[in-house]
């Protein structure tokens, strides 16, 4: 459901072509995006304001986990939406983060005194972040006198945002910023603060698990998805104009099913804190693919996409803060099968969830080894209308209540 639309056809188009994680590369295609279409469109959720802010952080390996080239691939894709687009990258990317003045001051809030040739990027203040090296920031945010954590859970949340320090207050107003991040699963876990933990720091990202998913010892020439990113381009350009975007009447409904959805499996605790920001993060992502549609409303499959790589972020999360691991593919298995209450056959683990991106071998493995765990039984399905096929059926403990609504409209939301 995450790949709905013409930005989920362009990352399936280049994924054969890369080695990066396709969820990764979307994740980014979707802020930038986000980022083009500016401070005008929004949704509203419970009478707060939420714009096409998303924050995508990263976790994966360093080297082997392809987070630097599934952001080139990000950007290959969103350079050849537009001119302005591809403008907007170059001319509107800032390239780390070091303090809450200097990040102010990109914004347009003026140089502070320490500072004075530095440069104000986006004096409109619509900003793009690369931090390929987020430990630096939690490391930061350690330092006494250093606000800049502060200001991003800031920027996240408002449009305005400043520092009142007495020698030179600074402010911001009209922010439009998007930021994205990396960061392995050991340096997440080890320098995330309990204090920053608290305070919201990490629920303000949508933390996004990633690895390679193919060896490619050479470079493939990628398919043409001129007229995919033109159109993209041209819905960009049309939602810079949009204002209030609200769920249709559909949308509406389902949004009762996901609110309670998202209530039943939120965690307690760190993990707790971590994905306190499920509503908003749904309604964002929703608000975002239906600008990428061209819609003037969002529909249950905008809501249903957001929803879907939301719950995709919540496993990263657990696997970080529950094992210490980003998430593997064997609780992604798990989580598939338990969803269907009819089973899942190999052929759909292959094509539907790993989307041909693991080979038969290693399916057959990790099947094997849940059924070892007492977790799967096979069942042979008769009604086929052809040859029997072999389902394999979840028999341990229930999974999730988002899985479960995700599962029971994977071919569309019927009321």
């Amino acid at each position: 459901m995450a790949w709905h639309g013409a930005i989920g056809k362009a990352v399936l188009g280049i994924a054969p072509y890369t080695e990066a994680d396709p969820v990764a590369i979307l994740a980014q295609a979707l802020a930038m995006f986000g980022a083009l279409v500016g401070i005008s469109p929004h949704t509203t959720v419970g009478g707060v304001v939420h714009r096409a802010r998303i924050w995508p952080l990263l976790i994966g390996p360093s080297a082997w986990g392809r987070k630097g080239t599934s952001l080139h691939d990000a950007k290959w894709l969103t350079r050849r939406m537009s001119g302005y687009a591809s403008k907007f990258l170059a001319s509107r990317k800032l390239l780390g983060l070091s303090t809450a003045e200097g990040l102010l001051t990109a914004l347009g809030a003026g140089p502070p005194p320490k500072e004075p040739d530095a440069e104000a990027l986006a004096p409109d203040g619509a900003l793009y972040v690369e931090e390929t090296e987020f430990e630096r920031v939690l490391n930061m945010a350690k330092r006494d006198g250093n606000t800049l954590t502060q200001l991003l859970r800031q920027l996240w949340e408002d449009d305005s945002a400043g520092t009142a320090t007495r020698a030179n207050p600074l402010r911001v107003d009209r922010a439009h910023i998007t930021v994205i991040g990396h960061i392995t699963a050991e340096g997440l876990k080890a320098k995330l603060s309990e204090s920053e933990l608290a305070g919201g720091t990490a629920n303000r990202f949508l933390l996004i698990g990633c690895d390679h998913t193919q060896l490619l010892s050479r470079e493939l020439e990628r398919p043409d998805l001129a007229e995919l990113l033109r159109t993209l381009g041209e819905a960009a350009e049309q939602a810079r104009a949009v204002r209030l975007v609200r769920r249709d009447r559909r949308a509406g409904d389902l949004w009762d099913e996901v609110y309670h959805a998202l209530a039943d499996d939120k965690p307690t605790g760190s993990l707790g804190n971590v994905l306190a920001r499920g509503p908003a993060y749904v309604n964002r992502l929703a608000l975002v693919y239906a600008l990428a549609d061209g819609a003037s409303m969002i529909a249950p499959d905008h809501l249903l996409a957001g929803l879907s790589l939301w719950h995709y972020a919540t496993q990263s999360a657990r696997g970080v803060f529950e094992d210490g691991r980003s998430r593997g593919d064997v609780d992604r298995l798990a989580d598939f099968i338990a969803a269907a209450q009819g089973g899942r056959t190999r052929k759909e683990i292959f094509t539907d969830l790993f989307r041909g991106n693991r080979t038969r071998t290693a399916i057959d493995e990790m099947v094997d080894h849940l059924m070892a765990r007492g977790d799967l039984i096979e069942q042979t399905d008769r009604d086929t209308g052809g040859r029997p096929a072999i389902r394999l059926l979840w028999t341990g403990a229930h999974r999730d209540a988002v899985a479960e609504l995700l599962e029971r409209y994977r071919h569309g939301y019927t009321p």
